[in-house]
């Protein structure tokens, strides 16, 4: 479809207090290593750009790659960005914990929300019909999807506006809800028994 900590950052005189000898010490390739530390706090500017970056990589769903960015993020000055980073990568870290399937499109969401009705989750479920919708908002199996999702919730009205908008778009659903067993104790009930009664054909 949720812990402030001490900002880190690096004294301005860094660089000062390097030995003499230091880039003796790099690792192979130290020239690029060295330049990396050196600037390694991120001026207001580039903690924006970070921030912005890794906003844009979590809601492409590559949460590694915004985890990094919103670490990086939460290093610069501005204390409510780097505070808002460290949230988002705590965030990140959880989605990379459930190893959730990278879903790129509103078919991808709608499997794997079928694979979570499968498993009961409705309200996980529920979050990622939403987001399908709102990339196919015509895709009459998605509001059937969420019919289901709002039944078991307990929400009849709600699985009422879904069905009538799923049959609307495909006058089949109404035939296929009603011979569907996860939709059969919820039939009889009010309001969908007015939507599911034998002498309705198609929503009023």
């Amino acid at each position: 479809m949720k812990r402030p900590h001490s900002i880190w950052t690096a004294p301005s005189d860094a660089q000062d207090t390097l030995p003499a000898s230091g880039a003796n010490d790099r690792q192979p390739g130290g020239g690029e290593h060295g330049q990396q530390g050196a600037s390694q706090t991120p001026d207001a500017a580039e903690q924006t750009r970070l921030f912005e970056q890794a906003v844009e990589m979590f809601q492409a769903q590559d949460f590694l790659g915004a985890k990094r960015g919103f670490e990086r993020a939460a290093q610069g000055p501005l204390v409510e960005m780097a505070h808002a980073a460290r949230q988002r990568a705590r965030m990140c870290e959880i989605r990379l914990a459930r190893n959730e399937p990278v879903l790129r499109n509103a078919e991808d969401r709608y499997n794997y929300a079928v694979v979570l009705v499968n498993q009961r989750r409705w309200e996980e479920a529920e979050a990622h019909l939403e987001q399908a919708l709102a990339e196919n908002p015509g895709g009459d199996h998605l509001y059937y999807a969420m019919a289901l999702c709002r039944c078991w919730r307990g929400d009849l009205e709600g699985a009422s506006k879904c069905m009538r908008r799923a049959i609307e778009l495909q006058p089949n659903n109404l035939i296929a809800a009603r011979s569907d067993p996860d939709f059969a104790r919820f039939i009889q009930q009010s309001p969908l028994a007015e939507l599911f009664g034998p002498d309705r054909n198609r929503p009023a």
